[in-house]
């Protein structure tokens, strides 16, 4: 699972990347966004998140649907309806798990796709730190070129993971800006 240490650090670029080098390497490869903030509409009607449609569109991911792809969509109004009892977690993971399950029984290797930092989703039950855990995956965490608020800002998000018993597989420094490239440059 690829998450971030806050929006805007170049998650879904890192993941459009990866997807795309997969895909020289391993035959059928999938995505799956689990949880979407930000939606198009599909089809007849169908509520996706974004960044779904853009993978399924870009890749023309004939082994992904788009209910797979985006199984949990939070519009407006959705954390209202879940916190009064309409939406239940359960019916949130069950979603989840149905949709890796069987975008795992069609593809070789699945980009995950969280949203934004690893507490995002946390007042529905379902931030990107729970959701990898119950999925059994690792993460690699996207932050912002810098030392002192990127160090921060990973210190955060691994404690989240932590706590779900997440573990961090790999940070990708990006967004790095060339006069701090030194700066943050391990020799």
């Amino acid at each position: 699972m690829v998450a971030a240490t806050k929006q805007h650090v170049g998650k879904t670029t890192s993941c459009l990347a990866i997807l795309s080098g997969l895909r020289k390497r391993v035959k059928n490869t999938g995505f799956l966004k689990p949880v979407g903030q930000q939606h198009v509409m599909v089809g007849q009607g169908l509520k996706v998140d974004k960044d779904a449609r853009l993978f399924k569109e870009y890749f023309n991911l004939t082994s992904c649907e788009y209910e797979e792809m985006s199984p949990v969509v939070i519009p407006q109004g959705y954390t209202r309806k879940f916190l009064d009892g309409l939406i239940t977690e359960d019916e949130q993971v069950s979603s989840i798990k149905k949709a890796y399950e069987s975008l795992s029984k069609k593809n070789d290797f699945i980009v995950v796709e969280g949203t934004g930092h690893c507490g995002v989703g946390s007042i529905v039950n379902l931030d990107n730190a729970r959701v990898a855990s119950f999925l059994n995956l690792d993460m690699v965490l996207i932050v912002n070129g810098g030392l002192g608020s990127a160090f921060d800002e990973l210190a955060l998000n691994r404690l989240m993971c932590e706590h779900h018993n997440v573990r961090i597989r790999g940070v990708l420094v990006n967004k790095v800006k060339r006069e701090k490239l030194g700066m943050v440059s391990y020799r």
